[in-house]
């Protein structure tokens, strides 16, 4: 049986650049702007996103699609005849795998068992990750629930690190008020974020982003020397991959990796890490 593997929107994945040699849909999250509500990578793009967010007072508000919504999508995949794996965005950080179950619950009883539901603990690139493990199981001809299994137990080595440029967006979201917001622009403060299994906490507070970026520097040494072989997965809010080669590039001595991919963060992600924003996924 063939599987078809589903994601969301906030697994960041382009569609226009994939390598993928197996199937997939994407199901779009809702974005809401003051004077419109959007699907995510559909009704407006990346670059339209962050456009509109830098200059809007108040932040959109991301929300996970419907289960109608999954359901349209795992229907039409079992009248073909396929068996499905959702890579859904962590449940810590939104209701997603919550709705992708329910709209599981909306199907014939008969079908249900060939929907698998996995809750990452990411998102944005750390769903990549699980997905090119998922890619060379298929190619080995595993079954859907040893990928499942597999990819369960991968899942929890998962590690996300980003350094914010600005705190603006979390001032406007309400994380911090508004004094908070202003003393942390005046002494220039950089936060470094870890997200692992979707819980999201602080690392270090630097003044100024050059000690920041060589805090990453030395997590990214220390992670290369125990694991030479494996890709670096960057994520990141900068308009470009050339953008983030010309200022991140010398520091990173990205040359010396044998293979690297770029994610830029989507609406999801994008909402609360602001523009500028970069790291890495560990895995």
């Amino acid at each position: 049986m063939n599987i078809t593997f589903i994601l969301d929107s906030a697994s960041d994945y382009c569609v226009d650049h994939h390598t993928l040699s197996v199937p997939f849909v994407i199901v779009p999250l809702n974005i809401t702007f003051k004077d419109g509500h959007f699907l995510d990578g559909v009704d407006i793009s990346m670059d339209e996103f962050y456009e509109r967010m830098a200059r809007e007072e108040n932040l959109p508000k991301t929300s996970q699609p419907s289960p109608q919504a999954f359901y349209n999508a795992f229907h039409s995949e079992l009248e073909k005849g396929n068996e499905l794996i959702y890579l859904g965005l962590s449940s810590n950080l939104s209701g997603t795998v919550q709705s992708a179950g329910i709209a599981k619950g909306m199907l014939d009883e008969a079908v249900q068992h060939k929907v698998h539901i996995i809750d990452t603990g990411t998102a944005s690139a750390g769903i990549h990750v699980l997905l090119k493990e998922a890619e060379k199981l298929v190619q080995q001809g595993k079954s859907a629930e040893e990928i499942v299994a597999s990819l369960n137990e991968k899942k929890e080595t998962v590690l996300a690190y980003v350094l914010l440029e600005t705190l603006e967006n979390v001032k406007k979201g309400g994380r911090i008020s508004a004094v908070q917001g202003a003393i942390a622009e005046f002494l220039n403060i950089k936060p470094l974020l870890s997200v692992q299994d979707g819980i999201v906490e602080t690392v270090g507070k630097y003044r100024g982003k050059k000690k920041g970026l060589l805090k990453l520097k030395e997590l990214l040494q220390e992670w290369k020397q125990k694991h030479p072989e494996k890709e670096l997965f960057i994520i990141h809010s900068l308009p470009s991959k050339e953008e983030v080669i010309k200022e991140f590039g010398e520091l990173f001595t990205f040359s010396a990796f044998k293979s690297i991919s770029f994610t830029r963060f989507g609406s999801t992600i994008g909402t609360y890490a602001s523009q500028n924003a970069i790291g890495f996924i560990f895995h």
